[in-house]
């Protein structure tokens, strides 16, 4: 209004990718190869989080392998999707693997989601990505939201320490490197942990984008096999000794000797720890040992608790 009585009204012409974010992918189209496994990150509760390539990387897979079918409709429902469905859930996870491996073989695409958040971290996936991996497919990560990195970057706690100090904890260890460090971390894994499984991330989500599973006195021979291939950003995942003990350990009378881990199940590896303890109860005729769990220390702000479970052991941070 101005100082004759007169309104003036301004118009905003709004650009339709800000009203609508799941449309930037029109911008920039993503490439997804056939026969791939994509490792989708969805929402662990508001489902703006959701990325556009994740978006992307749903609507164009001819197969989604879920957790629950009935969890995951929401988020279906509001991309407009009407997928083909295959539950891996806890108990019906290394069932559904040979169907994901024979839609593979096929030249179909498939993602994997959990409930919530990124699969194979505390839900299930795991298995999954081990069959898929040994039989010779791609497996691509799409990130999303994650509630230990969000509760992390909100915490104001300081880096840990040193990785030299970790190598002597029995849990998995994960941590980002830079390129001009890369290869002297590599010959130092290799040097006090040659048998320790890791996973390594090059240039994650971005154009020259790889990983790859090896034990780590092969990291340093992989960094050397390809040109440049010691440039751009990198992040590693090391297995724990105990996991690697139970996976050449805990194989059923059906594996195949591949190195697929849908040999067995959890419902499985509590059978049997189950009988073991009877058979020592019949045994020593005693009381039930004591709780054996111990605190590791790692820094004034961290701590590592082992917790024993029938399924296996697992990890808690307080």
């Amino acid at each position: 209004m101005d100082g004759s009585g007169k309104v003036f009204l301004m118009s905003l012409e709004v650009n339709p990718h800000w009203a609508n974010p799941l449309g930037l992918e029109a911008q920039r189209p993503q490439h997804f190869p056939a026969a791939s496994l994509l490792v989708v990150g969805t929402p662990i509760g508001n489902l703006s989080d959701l990325s556009p390539r994740a978006a992307q990387a749903l609507t164009e897979s001819s197969l989604l392998a879920c957790e629950d079918p009935r969890v995951s409709r929401k988020l279906f429902d509001a991309l407009g999707l009407r997928p083909r469905l295959l539950s891996i859930e806890q108990h019906r996870e290394a069932q559904s693997i040979p169907d994901i491996l024979e839609h593979l073989r096929q030249g179909g695409r498939c993602a994997l989601i959990s409930d919530a958040g990124t699969p194979a971290i505390s839900d299930p996936g795991h298995r999954v990505v081990q069959a898929v991996r040994s039989e010779g497919f791609v497996v691509i990560p799409i990130p999303g939201p994650s509630a230990f990195v969000a509760l992390a970057s909100v915490s104001g706690f300081s880096p840990g320490p040193r990785l030299e100090r970790l190598l002597g904890l029995n849990a998995h260890l994960a941590l980002y490197e830079a390129p001009h460090r890369i290869t002297k971390t590599a010959a130092m894994l290799a040097a006090r942990a040659p048998l320790r499984k890791l996973c390594i991330g090059r240039e994650l989500t971005k154009r020259f984008e790889e990983s790859a599973v090896m034990l780590a006195k092969d990291l340093p021979d992989w960094l050397m096999a390809q040109s440049h291939r010691d440039r751009g950003e990198f992040a590693l995942f090391l297995e724990s000794e105990r996991s690697a003990f139970v996976a050449r350990c805990d194989k059923s009378p059906d594996s195949d000797g591949s190195g697929a881990s849908h040999a067995f199940t959890d419902q499985n590896e509590g059978q049997r720890a189950d009988q073991t303890k009877g058979q020592r109860a019949d045994q020593n005729e005693g009381p039930p040992a004591e709780d054996t769990s111990e605190d590791v220390e790692l820094s004034p702000s961290y701590s590592i608790q082992k917790i024993g479970r029938p399924t296996g052991i697992r990890w808690r941070c307080s």
